[in-house]
């Protein structure tokens, strides 16, 4: 008989066996892998933490991870035994309970974290008040107001009592007069009911033909308040050397050219809009100020209130810009409780920015910042023309405010 030669297979049984036992409490001892629940060295905690949402309101933040982690939060929360590695958190804007239409939003939209073993790791979604309620502005639309005059100047003057949407933001109106060759149109307006007097604009064209290529034109742009009603005096002159056959027809229209300003009305401290740190926002000089009839062509200030939330001591960076080059604006800052906080900050020149930045650190709170183009250069509030209508830069130019935090 041959020697049984020794078989592979059931030799080495015993070795197998005691091998994969050894891995077993080798990987018991280490606390082995898998990140649900065992603490080990590949999981780690990360704890994030929202703030500035008033009781009742629910955050909009999503975490997601390594090994295709996804979490949705409401609130604060610590995510226990995650996988260690880099984690996003994403936060969106959520509703404000008051005033309808604002919203909180989050003063870091985007953020990563980074989760060590055995370690917790901190994140913060931070939310403020953002009182930007916004509105479908009113499409422009030329209105016609054609009619006659049946007699030159006063005696024959045609009225007309126009009334601008109720846009928060307010905007401009244009108007367009146009005569015959044997009349020259003359234009007013102003605020109604008319309590002192003063018109929002008045005039007529020069009938110089170097300067004037069309007498019978009068063109004329001016500042309108949201829901205000206002009166155009139309008159017929008769032309130097003629006297117009009367009746005399006319060819004239108005359109209200909207300024979306979702901050509107914001004209004092007490209505004051909150706003995001750290995100700019933009805004209308003209929009829903000029409320009277007493409106000079020049040195109008035009106010603005915003209102923002220090959650933490921090010094603060006040940037305005965006300017149109005929302003030159101003900021001035306010504690709580009204009083002025430092000398304010004005632009060198106009068109240029203008920068605060507070003296030191200010305690956690509330402010307010005001901005206005008081100082040094006035704004145009109306403009009347005979030829192409320009209108006044920042009729059509928004500015840009952000308020940073410099810890």
């Amino acid at each position: 008989m041959h020697p049984r030669e020794p078989n592979p297979r059931t030799s080495t049984r015993p070795i197998a066996v005691a091998l994969a036992a050894a891995l077993v409490l080798t990987l018991a001892a280490c606390g082995g892998g898998g990140g649900g629940g065992g603490g080990g060295t590949d999981t780690g905690t990360l704890a994030v933490t929202v703030t500035g949402l008033p009781t009742g309101t629910d955050a909009d933040v999503a975490v997601t991870g390594p090994a295709s982690f996804s979490d949705a939060l409401t609130g604060s929360k610590t995510l226990s035994n995650v996988a260690v590695g880099n984690y996003s958190i994403a936060a969106e804007p959520v509703d404000a309970p008051v005033p309808a239409g604002a919203t909180y939003d989050p003063v870091v939209p985007s953020q990563s974290a980074a989760v060590v073993a055995n370690t917790t790791t901190d994140a913060t979604v931070e939310y403020d008040l953002h009182e930007c309620v916004m509105y479908e502005p009113t499409p422009t639309i030329p209105v016609d107001i054609s009619g006659q005059w049946e007699a030159p100047g006063e005696a024959g003057q045609v009225v007309e009592i126009i009334t601008v949407p109720d846009d928060a933001g307010g905007g401009y109106v244009t108007v367009r007069l146009q005569s015959t060759a044997s009349m020259r149109p003359q234009l007013f307006a102003e605020v109604v009911p008319d309590a002192s007097s003063n018109f929002v604009l008045s005039g007529q064209t020069t009938t110089d033909p170097l300067i004037n290529p069309d007498p019978t034109l009068v063109e004329a742009v001016f500042e309108v308040a949201s829901g205000r009603s206002y009166q155009l005096t139309l008159r017929g002159l008769n032309a130097a050397g003629m006297s117009a056959t009367l009746p005399q027809p006319f060819t004239a229209s108005w359109s209200f050219t909207s300024r979306v300003d979702c901050y509107e009305p914001n004209d004092t401290l007490a209505t004051a809009k909150a706003i995001p740190m750290e995100n700019p926002i933009s805004a209308s000089f003209i929009a829903g100020f000029r409320d009277s009839n007493s409106i000079p062509a020049s040195s109008q200030p035009t106010l603005d209130f915003y209102r923002f939330e220090l959650h933490a001591p921090s010094a603060v960076r006040i940037t305005l810009s965006d300017v149109a080059d005929e302003v030159r604006p101003r900021l001035i800052v306010y504690n709580e409780g009204g009083a002025q906080i430092g000398s304010g900050a004005r632009a060198p020149a106009a068109g240029e920015n203008a920068v605060y930045e507070s003296a030191g650190a200010l305690p956690a709170g509330w402010y307010r910042v005001r901005v206005d183009t008081s100082f040094g250069v006035g704004l145009r509030a109306s403009l009347i023309s005979n030829t192409d209508t320009a209108i006044p830069p920042h009729f059509e130019q928004n500015y840009t405010l952000v308020v940073e935090s410099l810890d």
